[in-house]
């Protein structure tokens, strides 16, 4: 009777075994649901809108503005502009035009495509800069620069929801440690001497359109790549390396990211700081950096980056989540609804280990009061004339641009200041400025049509009733269109299933 019971048990849990991989098998292969792109065929009028000019911080009342074949044809009084009368004519009136947004620091994702690349036209962000690339073809996590670049053609094709991936950066070169984590490269990925350096820039020219560098790439190697990028005309971009003094990093490279190397590069420890790189000895100690700040170390630095013309890209909400890591305005973020629940878990693991660090309300207190002073820093940046671009590093697409623009007010830049940082500076960053970053003939039509003056307050950046990109109208209603199939794709069991089956097929371990 036993053995009867047991069979009997065998073949129940084998008959739910068998049904969990049939439902993952058609999760696997379900069709995935899309969303269709609009694509003009006619011209496209907005009239009688109040333009925001970001470079002058001032707007310009009654303008009217014609779109033919994605770009800004011409601008002006409705009595100078002549509109066809096949156009398709959008009210402006109370309403302010501006150049769509740019992310500076995003990652787009192998899988983006089937979660949440559409929501940066949502939320009027039309141009990306991605700074992680694939260590290989074919990696389940991180998108290659081809599969970038076929996004984007297909997003211009008026084929897919997406914006432009303007460029996109090698795999990371972080040091002979990366080489325990990510299997079956080439063992010059692991950066550690000169020569691999070397080697590394050359496997990725003429695939990618910049290198990045990481926290644990040796000085010497780090010097090496450099000077091997710079004779191959391959822009070096990234984290300011552990090893390597921020006046270092800005005569190297053409952009430093996270407002936290500025702390960590003045205070009368940075030298002793250095030296630990490498050596499993290195400690970010917050308190120290806070309390024995030195403004004048921090002015060198920001006199360099002028000097070498280095950008700045602070990405104050990834020192924002650190700080508030423990708190709902956190981890009960209502944006997290973007996310998938794999993802959302994932993300989650990460900032409890930030808390699990040190929970303690001091150390917290010293997390917040780091961040906020990072905050300062921008703005003393800012004023000595470092160029800053807006970029998010963070995890809900579009939507984050918004607040990382926020972030920026509260470092002390005014609206329009903000608006130049996700809009004309990236186009300057990229020497498109003639395509990009302002409203006015000739100009690609990107554009964001808002229904209060951003001017006056950042948040009205928010307040989107159209967004067009390359020429093509997106209205409230396809917007929320796209925002509801975000949060559907967010809760599906067969985008569940195709990521599952990625990471199968081919784990990785980093």
């Amino acid at each position: 009777m036993k053995n009867g019971y047991l069979k009997r048990g065998v073949g129940i849990l084998a008959s739910i075994v068998a049904a969990l991989i049939a439902v993952f098998g058609a999760g696997v292969l379900w069709p995935t649901r899309s969303l269709q792109p609009v694509y003009a065929a006619v011209p496209l009028a907005i009239v009688n809108v109040t333009v925001v000019n970001v470079q002058a911080a001032r707007l310009v009342t009654g303008q009217t503005i014609l779109i033919v074949a994605g770009h800004i044809v011409a601008m002006g009084d409705r009595a100078t502009v002549d509109v066809p009368p096949t156009a398709q004519i959008v009210d402006g009136s109370r309403r302010y035009l501006l150049p769509a947004f740019w992310d500076m620091h995003a990652h787009v994702y192998a899988f983006s495509p089937l979660l949440d690349l559409p929501l940066y036209i949502a939320y009027g962000v039309t141009n990306v800069r991605d700074m992680q690339g694939c260590p290989q073809p074919g990696d389940p996590f991180i998108a290659c620069a081809d599969d970038k670049r076929r996004w984007t053609s297909e997003a211009l094709a008026g084929r897919r929801i997406a914006p432009r991936i303007v460029a996109s950066t090698s795999f990371m070169a972080n040091g002979p440690g990366i080489l325990e984590r990510v299997k079956d490269v080439p063992e010059y990925f692991g950066t550690a001497t000169p020569d691999q350096a070397r080697a590394f820039v050359r496997h990725f020219a003429g695939q990618v359109d910049a290198i990045k560098v990481y926290d644990r790439i040796p000085r010497d190697a780090y010097l090496a790549l450099a000077d091997e990028a710079r004779r191959l005309d391959i822009d070096v971009v990234g984290h300011r390396p552990h090893a390597v003094t921020a006046i270092e990093a800005a005569a190297n490279q053409k952009s430093i990211e996270h407002a936290r190397f500025i702390l960590h590069e003045s205070f009368p420890g940075s030298a002793a700081l250095r030296e630990q790189a490498g050596t499993g000895q290195w400690r970010e100690d917050r308190r120290r950096m806070l309390d024995e700040h030195d403004p004048d170390l921090a002015q060198g630095i920001f006199e360099a980056m002028t000097r070498n013309d280095t950008w700045y890209v602070p990405t104050h909400l990834t020192r924002w989540v650190d700080a508030y890591a423990d708190h709902p305005t956190v981890r009960a973020d209502p944006l997290l609804r973007y996310l998938h629940p794999l993802m959302k878990r994932q993300w989650l693991e990460d900032i409890d280990e930030t808390v699990a660090e040190d929970p303690l309300p001091a150390a917290r207190q010293t997390y917040r009061e780091f961040y906020r002073k990072g905050l300062d820093l921008t703005g003393a940046a800012h004023r000595a004339g470092v160029k800053i671009l807006a970029g998010t590093d963070y995890v809900v697409a579009g939507a984050d641009l918004h607040r990382e623009l926020e972030q920026l007010i509260a470092a002390g830049l005014t609206p329009a200041e903000a608006l130049h940082a996700a809009t004309l500076s990236p186009a300057e960053y990229f020497g498109l400025e003639g395509l990009y970053g302002t409203v006015a003939p000739g100009k690609t039509a990107d554009l964001l049509l808002l229904n209060a003056n951003p001017l006056e307050d950042i948040r009205n950046t928010l307040r989107i009733e159209a967004v067009v990109f390359n020429g093509n109208l997106y209205d409230r209603t396809a917007l929320d269109g796209i925002a509801e199939h975000v949060q559907r794709q967010a809760r599906s069991w067969t985008v569940a299933s195709k990521i599952l089956w990625r990471f199968i097929k081919n784990p990785v371990g980093y």
